[in-house]
C-alpha cells in the first residue's frame, strides 16, 4: 500500500491562506455578501475582494494578523500597491499611533512557521469561516 505524500510546507502555507483571505473577506461582509473595500469604499461582493495587508511583505509576522488585514478592491491592493498611506491611516485614527507602532516593530520580527503552526491555522480558519456561514 503507498503512503500517502505529505503536503509540503508551501502547500500548507497556500492553504492556510486560502483560508484565513476567505475569512476576512467574508467576515467584513453582510447578509448578501457585500463588503466594502478598506481603502477606497468600492463595495463588491466578497469573492471580488482581496485581503489586503496594511504592512507590506508576506513575512510570517504580518501574514496572517488580523488586525492589519482587511478587504480590498483589487485597484486598490494590486494596481495602487495596497494604497498603504491610507491603510495605515486609517488604522491609526482607529486604533492610536501606539498601536500603530508595536505592529510595524512587531512586523520586523522573524517568525518561522513549522508544520504544526501552519496546520493549526487552517484548523482555526476553517472553523471560523464555518460558524461564520453557518
Amino acid at each position: 500500500m503507498k503512503k500517502k505524500k505529505q503536503k509540503t510546507l508551501r502547500a500548507l502555507k497556500a492553504e492556510a491562506w486560502k483560508w484565513f483571505s476567505q475569512y476576512v473577506r467574508r467576515r467584513d461582509a453582510d447578509e448578501g455578501g457585500t463588503v466594502s473595500c478598506y481603502t477606497c469604499g468600492r463595495l463588491m461582493y466578497w469573492k471580488e475582494a482581496h485581503a489586503g495587508h496594511a504592512i507590506p511583505g508576506r513575512r510570517n509576522a504580518v501574514l496572517y494578523d488580523l488586525d492589519i488585514v482587511k478587504p480590498q478592491c483589487p485597484r486598490d491592493n494590486i494596481f495602487l500597491n495596497g494604497r498603504h498611506e491610507v491603510f495605515a491611516t486609517k488604522l491609526i485614527k482607529e486604533h492610536g499611533m501606539d498601536w500603530w507602532e508595536a505592529k510595524l516593530a512587531g512586523a520586523r520580527e522573524v517568525i518561522k512557521l513549522s508544520r504544526s503552526d501552519v496546520e493549526a491555522i487552517i484548523e482555526e480558519y476553517r472553523g471560523k469561516l464555518e460558524k461564520l456561514t453557518t
